[in-house]
Formats: C-alpha cells, structure tokens, sequence
C-alpha cells in the first residue's frame, strides 16, 4: 500500500505474515558526485553511532538491547549514477513483544535522523575524528582483497576519467582529509531537506496505523529533479588495456564489456539469461570450459549490471595463462552467438535462475530493495518472473550476446 507523505517523500507499507520481525527501510537517493559519496558515508557512519538522547555508541547499543535486542544501522549504495543513504531497522512485531514496539523504534529512528550529534553548527569532535578514522581504515582494508583491487582497476580503465561511475558508493580515502565537522553539516542538511525519500515497510503490520506513525517524522516536502539512474557511454575505439604487477601468488585478469541491457528494458531477461549462460552460473562457459575442463582459471565469472550497459568478467589464474585464458573466454563468447549451446543448457540456467528468484524472497533485505527500485524507479511490479525467464529463446541469447563489446581488460601479475 503506497502513501505520499509529503512532496518527494513516500511510504509504500506491505503487510506480511511471512516473517517475525518487523523491517524498515529508509532510503535517501541523489544524484552521485564525485565528492558526495565520501561525505555521505561519513554521515551515515555518524548518524547511526551517536544523536543528542545517546551521544555515544554505547548509549545507543543499550537503547537497542532495551528494545527487545532491535537493529538499527546505516549504509550506503548506488543504483546506476544515483548515491543512496539508507536506514535498515529489524525488531520483533508487536504481538510477540506484547508492546508497542514499533512506535519505540520508530521514535529511536526519529532521534537518529533528525537529532544527530550536532552543536554549534558541527558536528560533535572526538566522535568525528573516531569516525573518519574508522571508515579510513574500512576502506583500506577492502583494497587488501586482490580481486577487488583488480576490479576497482579496471573500473578506471572502463570508466572515462571524469566520470562519477569511477568513484564507488562508499567513497574514497583521497577524500577525508577535505572534510571536517563542520562542512558536514550542510551533507547532512541537504540529505534530510533535498533527497528523494523512500520508506518502505514489510512485516504483520497494519497499512493506516504505519502511515499515522510515519506521518509524524518532520518530513519536509522538497522539489526532487528527475532521477536518472542509467548510464550510458560511447564505445572506445581501442580495447583500454594495463597490466600491474604486485607480489601476488595468484594473478587476476578481469575483463570489462559493454552490454546495452538495462533493468527491466526489453532485453532485460535475456541478459540475465545470457550472462548465466556465459559466466553467471555452474552451468555457464566460463565454468565448465575455461575452469572445469581446461583447468585455465581457479574461478572464472561473469556479472551484468543492469544500470551501467557493463558486463564484467573476474578470473584468478596463472599469470603466464592470460592470453590463453582471453583468448579462450573470446572464443565462448563467439559460441554463444553463433548458438553453439544445448536445449539442455538454457533450460539448466533458467531453472538456476528461478531459484535464486524464488529462493531470494525468503530474505525480507530483497524483498525491500526489489520494491525500492520498482518505487524509485517508477516501474510496475514485476508479474510471474519465471515465465518471462523461461519465454527466452536461443535466438535472443544469441542477439544480446552479439552485442556485448570488450572494452577493457586488466591484469593483477605477480611476474615480471
């Protein structure tokens, strides 16, 4: 059930017996900058560890135990060229608390999103720099994984370097020294007054009394712009292409395509298709020809993203095997277009594929995150996904393979 609570804020309610516990999710979208992300996850890190009522972490975490163990926390994503902020909080339905739990979590999120830690127009000095140093540390440490390394590299090489798709979702450490207590502040003002708001709210719950309840946050109205999600990007004349070399036992040679197949687009399926059959699933060609039987790759897969028009490809493999390994990945591809794959394929990765829809819809974070785009985005619900899976044909994996361009590729080497 969907209620506008002010102009650019909304609720979308959806009644369920399925699980225990009750779920929110807040999300803030903008457009990403090349700045903002950096500043925006600071400020959810902030948010979520410290207001006025509970000034320290600890104040805060005993709050939570006090209501019946609750989570709440603060993260950050992307959805194509938008930057979100979002709120999760998980706690036991009322009927099994016996109490009115609901509108005492909602009152806590109340103190987080609108009472932060903030005085005399900065936020609090000790909290700020524990904080910043925390997510300094946070990011360095998800560069000491090679493979997401090796990804973020070739990012830079697919990616024009200008462009905002270059910069992840939580930011980057070059950033933080540009930031301090107090020109956060207006990162802060401008999420809660300018962003586009979506609260959406899964559990056994009543539609009216969430609305009542989620009516008296001091949302704001605010003119939201057009949110656009897709990004799309010529195609370079000349694959981009750089070799680095780090003392790494296991070398990663990573491979970036350009696919015009966009969320929930005509083609959206059979890319989903296409790419399990290419690399997405066990039943792919990566899997069973390049790792399986020539023993080329320890692990070899492929992943569309659906807001970019990109398909990458990850491989870890000996590096004195790179040539052979894109050369063997070309070739693939090149089955894939001229139909060189069984009855038997597509089908197994359609069943896959099925799977992992229906399995997804046991985990409330899917259910909200897949309702969240189609709100966000303004999309109808998605009807009987199964069939739309299953009514892909060879002839339309063969079309959307041949259109999949390598645009860049990158190799981690060990050797010299």
């Amino acid at each position: 059930m969907h209620f506008n609570l002010a102009r650019g804020v909304d609720l979308d309610v959806l009644p369920t017996k399925q699980f225990k516990m009750n779920h929110v999710l807040i999300n803030f979208t903008t457009p990403q900058t090349r700045t903002n992300a950096t500043a925006r996850n600071l400020l959810a890190n902030l948010l979520e560890t410290s207001t006025h009522r509970y000034p320290t972490q600890t104040a805060l975490a005993r709050q939570l135990a006090k209501l019946y163990g609750a989570y709440v926390g603060m993260g950050v994503g992307r959805v194509g060229q938008l930057h979100t902020v979002r709120l999760r909080a998980s706690f036991v339905n009322d009927q099994i608390a016996g109490t009115n739990l609901f509108d005492q979590v909602v009152d806590l999120i109340h103190e987080i999103l609108f009472h932060p830690l903030i005085d005399q127009n900065e936020f609090d000095g000790p909290t700020f720099r524990i904080q910043a140093n925390n997510l300094k540390s946070s990011i360095l440490s998800l560069y000491d994984d090679k493979q997401f390394y090796a990804n973020r590299q070739l990012m830079k090489l697919y990616y024009p370097a200008d462009s905002t798709m270059q910069i992840p979702s939580f930011g980057q450490v070059s950033d933080l020294a540009t930031l301090t207590a107090q020109n956060l502040v207006p990162v802060y003002q401008r999420m809660i007054k300018d962003d586009k708001v979506n609260i959406l709210v899964l559990g056994d719950v009543d539609p009216e009394a969430i609305h009542q309840t989620f009516a008296q946050l001091p949302f704001a109205g605010r003119t939201v712009e057009t949110l656009v999600p897709y990004y799309h990007q010529p195609l370079y004349q000349d694959v981009q292409r750089a070799t680095e070399h780090q003392p790494v036992v296991q070398a990663k040679l990573n491979l970036g395509y350009q696919l015009p197949v966009y969320y929930h687009d005509q083609n959206y399926y059979a890319g989903l298709v296409f790419n399990g059959l290419f690399g997405g699933t066990p039943y792919s060609k990566l899997f069973t020809n390049v790792r399986e039987k020539a023993s080329l790759a320890y692990y070899a897969t492929s992943r569309l993203l659906p807001f970019s028009g990109f398909l990458g490809i990850q491989t870890g493999i000996r590096a004195q095997d790179a040539a052979k390994v894109e050369e063997l990945i070309d070739q693939q591809l090149e089955d894939l277009i001229a139909g060189k794959f069984s009855f038997q394929e597509l089908a197994e990765v359609q069943d896959s594929l099925i799977n992992q829809y229906r399995a997804s819809h046991d985990y409330a974070n899917n259910i909200l995150g897949r309702q969240l785009l189609f709100t966000l985005l303004d999309l109808p619900e998605d009807g009987n996904v199964a069939a739309k899976i299953n009514a892909v044909t060879a002839a339309d994996v063969q079309r959307v393979a041949a259109e999949l361009k390598l645009q860049a590729t990158y190799l981690l080497s060990g050797e010299k």
